[in-house]
């Protein structure tokens, strides 16, 4: 009978990612497997938010919930052995871990708990999915079966997941805290755009030569570097690079891990990497580049529904 319902009647899908400084939701609304409508909004309060999808979920008879796990204390080990955990240098807390293929991913227990507790009263949490799943779901809808071993790196806000596969089996994970010095950046840039706004400037009485010249597509790299925007996306690419090449090296270099050749590199962002950041990666690396924008919120209504067929 349930089944047949969820044919008929619309189902509500909403994903969460809290952060200190801005918390967002998106929910996507399906009818049999079809979807209907979708929007994100953007919350300052955490509880605010929370109370926004207490009132959504009230108007549908099916709904679900899924909140993007950005916990620090969370990490993956090429082994579904527990005991193994203590191998991988992971410290002796209480951890929740499940199985992904041939590995574990893990978080601390605490987390878990808290999350679930924080959705208790606003008609609960379905799912808390990591990083390393999201990543991995994404890898295995590849079907890709050669003997290629390929780096996955995955950016969401200001963690990035890399995975190492051969196929789909899994020889290395890690998880990276970008820089928090963007957010820094987007400051700088409101602040100066604030002060342009507040300045009195008299438009009319400026040179037309130089009306002109602002006005013309290809504008001099020093006017693009003066885009706080732009630089701040560059240094975050920049650094997206570095983390790569370090992840490389650790995985040669730790004789906890197979230390085979990597074949490609496989990049996928909320913000396609830049293409300075991946030549200098190419010449870094010395392997083949292959970069593709993603949003994380589709990737979570992707297996959200997966999941509840």
């Amino acid at each position: 009978m349930l089944f047949v319902l969820k044919k008929i009647l619309p189902q509500i899908f909403i994903g969460i990612i809290l952060e200190d400084k801005k918390n967002v939701l998106k929910a996507a609304i399906y009818r049999n497997k079809k979807l209907i409508s979708s929007s994100e909004k953007t919350f300052e309060k955490s509880e605010d938010l929370l109370e926004y999808v207490k009132t959504l979920s009230k108007k549908f008879l099916f709904f679900h919930t899924a909140l993007f796990l950005n916990a620090k204390e969370q990490g993956l080990i090429p082994s579904t052995k527990n005991e193994d955990l203590e191998k991988f240098n992971v410290g002796k807390i209480s951890l929740k871990y499940i199985t992904l293929n041939n590995a574990l991913i893990y978080t601390a227990t605490e987390h878990v708990e808290y999350f679930h507790e924080l959705f208790e009263d606003y008609n609960g949490l379905d799912f808390l999915y990591s990083p390393f799943a999201l990543l991995y779901f994404n890898i295995s809808k590849q079907n890709k079966y050669d003997d290629k071993i390929t780096l996955y790196a995955y950016q969401c806000k200001q963690i990035l997941t890399i995975m190492v596969c051969k196929n789909l089996e899994i020889l290395y994970g890690e998880l990276i805290f970008l820089d928090q010095e963007s957010d820094n950046n987007e400051s700088l840039s409101e602040e100066f755009d604030e002060n342009i706004f507040n300045n009195e400037l008299n438009f009319e009485n400026l040179d037309e030569n130089f009306e002109n010249l602002s006005q013309e597509k290809n504008d001099s790299k020093e006017d693009e570097f003066l885009n706080f925007d732009n630089l701040s996306q560059f240094n975050n690419d920049i650094e997206i690079a570095h983390c790569i090449i370090s992840s490389i090296e650790k995985f040669y270099n730790d004789e906890k891990y197979s230390g085979n050749f990597i074949n490609n590199i496989h990049v996928l962002s909320e913000q396609e990497l830049s293409i300075e950041a991946t030549e200098f990666l190419e010449n870094e690396t010395f392997l083949e580049i292959t970069t593709r924008q993603i949003n994380t919120f589709d990737l979570m209504f992707e297996l959200m529904r997966k999941e509840t067929l």
